[in-house]
This record gives structure tokens, sequence and C-alpha cells, in this order.
């Protein structure tokens, strides 16, 4: 294994992170467990490599839900989630330079990983996805980080890794925080129509895989999307999550939301709504 990748892993693991290792160019561990393929200790994952050595030059991720540390990702690429968390910290009276005092690193896509620790028996923020636009806080789920490489496009370090902090009180407000802009009396959906296609990009988050890929099919299907279309789609976005469902648990999935889509416009025909 590459010396510089091998150091990174080690300071992660001295930060009571656990590593995994996906395959090059790859953000998932496809052995049987996936990313709780995960190791504290250097010596055991040398031992898995060794079992496993297609990964051995490949890129390197952490278990979340094994760690003691959450990291709240702002994305640029698709959504402006440092406009998203700027208005935020200017709601909530925080400075919003106080992102740059923890360890950050900027993803692949140009996006940002604030990392925080989590000291031993405090209990960790929830774990949201897009709890405002653009930004997610992830405890129980896994995290790629330096130095992968996806389309020749590296994760990298902002600031020092020795800059990583405790999470402050704000990130446990942010993962609690609820936007109540929306009248209570108007119904939305789970997923935004924006969350839906960076499940395209990005794969399904597992412990939501099921619910996003019918939130995604029954999308695709109400657009009039043709059945294979969806299908096709679905598999696509599945092959890249970074714990995939099953090739059935997929299909049951598809058949369930397609059902769902027919039965609606039947109901919609007969009642001319």
């Amino acid at each position: 294994m590459i010396v510089n990748k091998w150091n990174h892993i080690i300071q992660y693991q001295q930060a009571g992170a656990y590593v995994f290792m996906a395959l090059p160019n790859q953000k998932h561990n496809g052995v049987a467990g996936g990313y709780h393929n995960s190791f504290n200790n250097g010596d055991e994952l040398q031992a898995w490599l060794t079992q496993h050595p297609e990964y051995r030059n490949g890129n390197v991720g952490i278990d979340l839900s094994k760690s003691n540390l959450v990291i709240v990702d702002i994305d640029k690429h698709k959504h402006n989630g440092l406009k998203s968390i700027g208005a935020w910290f200017k709601a909530h009276d925080i400075n919003p330079e106080t992102i740059q005092d923890t360890y950050v690193e900027r993803t692949a896509t140009g996006g940002l990983h604030a990392f925080y620790l989590i000291p031993n028996g405090q209990s960790k923020p929830k774990n949201v996805i897009n709890v405002i636009n653009g930004v997610d806080v992830l405890s129980e789920t896994a995290i790629t980080v330096a130095p992968t490489v996806i389309d020749n496009e590296a994760y990298r370090a902002v600031t020092a890794f020795e800059t990583i902090q405790q999470a402050p009180e704000w990130v446990y407000k942010l993962s609690e925080y609820q936007n109540k802009s929306t009248p209570s009396n108007q119904r939305t959906s789970r997923y935004s129509n924006v969350a839906r296609w960076l499940m395209v990009k990005n794969g399904f988050d597992e412990g939501q895989r099921n619910d996003q890929a019918m939130s995604l099919a029954g999308y695709l299907l109400t657009i009039d999307m043709d059945p294979q279309s969806t299908l096709d789609i679905l598999e696509m976005a599945n092959d890249k999550s970074i714990v995939p469902l099953s090739h059935e648990e997929l299909h049951r999935t598809y058949k369930s939301a397609y059902k769902r889509e027919y039965n609606k416009r039947v109901r919609m025909n007969q009642y001319g709504r």
C-alpha cells in the first residue's frame, strides 16, 4: 500500500475511527458486510487486506457507525450547501468561520467534510440527510475520505488533521433542526426531486436504501419514464451505493413502486382526477 495512504489511515485510526477499504475509483466495499469490514487497528486492517489483495491499492473510507466521529457534509456540486449553512449560522447567531476551526477535507466533487470528535460516553448527533439544502449530518453511515480518488479527482485535506475538534453544540442543534417554513397543512414528499437525482449520481444511503429506491422509482414512473428505463436507472443508482441492495430486493422494491403507481392511475381515471 502507498505510504501516504497508510499515513492517512493511521491518523484516522488513532483518532478513534474504524477504517474500511473500497476498490480503486469506488466508494463501497463489495465484500459481505460492506463498509462494516472496518478496523480501528492497523494490523487487523493489514490482515484483512492480505485476504482481499484487490483492495490494497483502493480507496479509503470510515465506518461512522463504529467510530467516535460525526461529519458535517457540505455539498458544493449540485447544491450550494455553503450558502445554506451560512444562512443557518446567521439565523442562529453562530460565527460562520467556525467551520474552519476543525479538520476539513475537500471532496472529489468540490464539497466539504468537516470532522468532529465525540468524547467517550457522549451521544452522537442524529444522522440526517439534507437537514438543510445541501448539508448532511453523518454519524451512522459510511464516508469516503482522503486520499481517495474518484474519476481522477482526489479527496484532500483543507486544514491540518491536528485541528480536529470535539463536536460543538451547534452540530447537535443542526441535526435536530426542522425547517418550519412549510405550512403544516401542506403535504411534502420525503425526498425532493433534486435529492432523487442525487441518488442517481451518488447511490442510496444505508438505512434508507429501500425508501430511497421506492421514492426514486415512483418519481421516475410519475414523470412517465418507461418501466425498463426506470429499472435501469435504479440499478445504476444501486451500483453506486456504498452498501447496495441485493438484486432481488431492488427488483421487489421496483415492482412495489410500479404497482403503487399503476393503482394510483387507475383511481385517478375512475374519479376523473
